[in-house]
């Protein structure tokens, strides 16, 4: 008996030892090159790496800024394309026309991206569900607004009051310009009718998860970013979004250290210009091309550490290589084919679909039908425009498909077709690997969004881990909206045991990570 209990306090110590020499590590990581920020944000199975703190949730869930002049918005409005016809969409990029849109169309467009969208009253709950999901309802994003033309607002920046659906001036004058110089090749942007900057309040995730925070946080990003993307396009407005933007100059813009508060995305909203008439057309076009393909170029807690070593500065010239890529080719799975129907998809709009989206609280052991698998993996991932930062792949965990085996399948977009990878039932592995989350074998499949690291070896890399969990975050919000735009559920479950994780998909044996999880299926 004794002998037992020492030994079992030697495992308790070295335990306890490897926690912590893997928090020193973390702290004291040098640089931010794309695979030591995926390593010390990982999981394991004692929980996320780094260190929590503070021991409570720093402040409430959003900014105040008491005193500043309150500018009140109009309800937000109902009707445009339903998500079916924006997600099939061409969306090819447009040069915008120097209009104004009025004050209900950017009100809409700032709730359908980040509202509140339940009924309670404030009174009754401290955190109310918004038209994002946030891990664990923390809530790390901001929402900014750079106005130059909009009907009855003066020029200026502001801050979005989720709480009351308002907005907060925090300068006045014509800021776009300044905007658009800190996009990394600038070019005729100028136009659009005012810009939303997303930022993160890494605090509010890192006391809670840790290193993990900065995946969930720029993954909260790509959520918020994507249902403004297409609640515009719905509405027959453009959007764009510069990956490559110069942060000490957008954060110095909004007041922010850069560190504990950071800008994390740049869009640009406006009414659709004359592609055939305007000499900025082709110039705009290359633009985006080039973004998408790559070719545009301390101390303290290690979530704000990595975001600073991350960000882009002013190239003064220096032409950037262009970046490999790391998009594994389904033509290293040589597993059987089960080619998918597309699915209808309905006729609910988009809004209406961004509006009722919840995380489902539990799924009904139901199966899923091919045609309602097809369409959510179509609005996913099968419409090419839609890829922003090349590189994510789309793994399928099959539990309950009507007419599929269980097992694991790689979505090849291009055939919308499942290319086995390996049979078999995993519900219980999966719930294991999810840190024991009984979702992840309750749903009926697992959308797991992946990439390949060893790719990123260009002067981009680092930053490019960035644009990956982002676009990561965009496909997690299509599935969401698809899935409830024809009644399923889903639910994010990005906390799994990476090694565990990427062992259970076989994505280890082709180097490839698995960056974020939506579980799909029947529920409430």
């Amino acid at each position: 008996m004794e002998s037992n209990r020492r030994s079992f306090i030697r495992m308790v110590g070295a335990v306890v030892a490897w926690l912590i020499a893997g928090t020193r590590r973390a702290l004291a990581a040098p640089s931010a090159s794309v695979p030591r920020i995926h390593e010390q944000t990982r999981n394991t199975p004692f929980g996320a790496m780094g260190r929590r703190r503070p021991s409570r949730r720093p402040g409430p869930p959003h900014k105040p800024y008491p005193g500043m002049e309150v500018v009140a918005l109009p309800r937000p409005a109902t009707g445009g394309r339903s998500l079916a016809q924006v997600v099939r969409a061409a969306l090819k990029p447009q040069p915008f026309a120097p209009q104004v849109l009025s004050l209900e169309e950017l009100a809409t467009l700032l709730h359908d991206s980040n509202g509140i969208t339940d009924d309670a009253p404030p009174a009754t709950a401290r955190v109310r569900r918004r038209a994002a999901p946030s891990a664990g309802a923390q809530y790390a994003g901001e929402v900014y607004v750079v106005v130059e033309r909009v009907e009855g607002l003066a020029p200026g920046v502001y801050s979005f009051s989720v709480r009351d659906h308002s907005l907060r001036r925090l300068s006045s004058g014509s800021s776009l310009e300044r905007v658009v110089e800190a996009i990394e090749v600038p070019v005729a942007v100028g136009d659009a009718a005012f810009a939303v900057l997303l930022s993160n309040v890494f605090g509010r995730y890192s006391w809670r998860y840790a290193n993990r925070a900065y995946r969930y946080a720029l993954i909260d990003s790509g959520h918020i970013g994507e249902n403004l993307r297409l609640a515009a396009h719905s509405r027959g407005l453009v959007e764009a979004c510069a990956l490559r933007f110069h942060d000490d100059a957008l954060n110095e813009l909004l007041e922010l250290d850069g560190r504990h508060e950071a800008v994390c995305a740049v869009h640009l909203v406006g009414r659709a210009g004359n592609a055939e008439s305007s000499d900025t057309a082709g110039t705009r076009r290359d633009w985006v091309e080039l973004q998408q393909r790559g070719e545009l170029a301390g101390r303290g807690p290690v979530t704000e550490r990595y975001h600073e070593a991350t960000k882009l500065v002013p190239a003064q010239g220096a032409k950037i290589p262009a970046d490999p890529g790391s998009r594994a080719s389904e033509a290293e799975i040589d597993g059987a084919r089960v080619a998918l129907p597309r699915g209808e998809g309905g006729a609910m709009t988009t809004s209406a679909s961004i509006r009722i989206r919840r995380s489902a609280r539990e799924f009904e052991a139901k199966p899923l039908s091919t045609a309602e698998l097809g369409f959510v993996l179509a609005a996913a991932q099968g419409n090419p425009s839609l890829e922003r930062a090349p590189g994510v792949v789309l793994d399928v965990v099959v539990h309950e498909v009507s007419g599929i085996p269980a097992g694991v399948y790689r979505y090849d977009p291009k055939a919308h077709a499942l290319i086995e990878v390996r049979k078999g039932a995993l519900r219980a592995p999966m719930v294991r690997a999810c840190l024991r989350q009984a979702m992840a074998g309750s749903a009926a499949v697992g959308l797991v969004m992946s990439t390949r690291l060893d790719a990123m070896r260009s002067p981009l890399g680092d930053r490019r881990y960035r644009d990956l969990l982002f676009e990561a975050g965009a496909i997690g919000q299509r599935i969401y909206l698809a899935a409830e735009s024809i009644r399923l559920a889903a639910r994010n479950l990005a906390a799994f045991e990476d090694d565990r994780f990427n062992e259970l998909l076989w994505l280890d044996r082709r180097g490839e990570h698995a960056l974020h999880l939506t579980m799909l299926g029947h529920g409430d």
